[in-house]
């Protein structure tokens, strides 16, 4: 007399129930915010702004979040995201006019300090600003960006590759 019995309309039930939701999980739109990319080529301290950026929409956690308004430290080519490591903070970049080079900075150098590079030798005192700030990482150059005047950019250059160049940073 088994065949009389009801089916188990409870476990069909459950079992769909629990099939649909796993197709849910696994097919689900994945969720997006929006990122700015460069609709023209930006050169380094040029702001990023709605003139020459737009937003798209892209995974979340696919690039670090980034503000318009700030000004670029590495050229950006048409099409490509606008990255935090691009960026600076407000109004900080090269200025007008400024060259920048890669020498060693004291840990701790943020973007926008203001930066003392004394020539060893020549006892003279160049004036600058960090625009890329070293890695922490302890095993890393310890090298970063600083933008100099261009009245004193090319004995500083000479200094910083024959290593005759001290980076100062005046305390926050």
């Amino acid at each position: 007399m088994i065949w009389l019995q009801s089916p188990p309309w409870a476990r069909w039930a459950a079992a769909i129930v629990i099939a649909a939701v796993a197709t849910w999980i696994e097919f689900r739109p994945e969720p997006t915010i929006p990122h700015p990319f460069a609709t023209e080529d930006i050169d380094p301290g040029t702001v990023v702004d709605g003139a020459n950026s737009e937003t798209r929409l892209v995974p979340v956690g696919t690039f670090t979040p980034v503000e318009p308004g700030q000004a670029t430290v590495a050229p950006i080519r048409t099409g490509d995201p606008i990255l935090a490591s691009d960026l600076v903070g407000e109004g900080i970049g090269v200025p007008e006019g400024w060259w920048s080079l890669e020498i060693a900075i004291p840990r701790g150098a943020r973007n926008g300090d203001a930066a003392r590079i004394v020539l060893l030798d020549r006892d003279e005192v160049a004036e600058g600003v960090v625009v890329e700030e070293s890695s922490e990482d302890p095993l890393g150059s310890g090298l970063g960006l600083v933008a100099v005047e261009p009245g004193q950019a090319a004995e500083v250059a000479r200094a910083a590759g024959e290593g005759r160049a001290v980076v100062m940073i005046a305390p926050p």
